[in-house]
């Protein structure tokens, strides 16, 4: 008798020696205001999508940037009158909740909190899963970097401004 797929976490992934970067999953939500109109904030996801950080919504993984995968990720917009977007691929555990859902989702963003990289960058593409022998591995994914949200604690944008 075949019985059919059952997903599992499989648990920490080899590469995982390499995640140097931390960052925070932010999830777009909008809400419903008393006069009718809405209002969006990224927030914080409140899951615990990285099981040995064990933190709400922190997830450790490894962001190389100026790295596109050849026949996968699409190349960088031409731009004019700005700084170029930074490009890049990023690759996680693969950790999902128990129903075999991943916690990462397209257009979630990744706020990174500790690591060489900074910055916030989106997640445009439904993330890849790097498949071995008894199931999934972990997770690749392009990511565009977005502009920074200015907040408490960031550095002001002019000399002696306030954010």
């Amino acid at each position: 008798m075949i019985t059919p797929f059952v997903p599992y976490p499989p648990g920490q992934s080899p590469l995982r020696a390499f995640y140097t970067t931390t960052a925070q999953v932010l999830r777009l939500s909008p809400s419903l205001a008393p006069g009718g109109g809405m209002t969006t904030a990224w927030n914080a996801l409140s899951a615990i999508v990285d099981p040995i950080l064990d933190q709400p919504g922190l997830l450790a993984c490894r962001i190389e940037l100026g790295f596109l995968r050849p026949g996968q990720d699409q190349p960088a917009p031409f731009v004019a009158g700005r700084v170029p977007d930074r490009i890049g691929v990023c690759y996680f555990d693969l950790a999902t909740d128990m129903n075999g859902n991943p916690f990462v989702f397209a257009g979630d963003r990744l706020s990174c909190v500790s690591g060489p990289v900074r910055g916030t960058f989106e997640i445009r593409n439904v993330p890849d899963v790097a498949q071995s022998f008894t199931g999934g591995h972990h997770i690749e994914v392009q990511v565009i970097e977005v502009g920074h949200q200015v907040g408490p604690g960031t550095p002001t944008p002019f000399p002696g401004g306030a954010p």
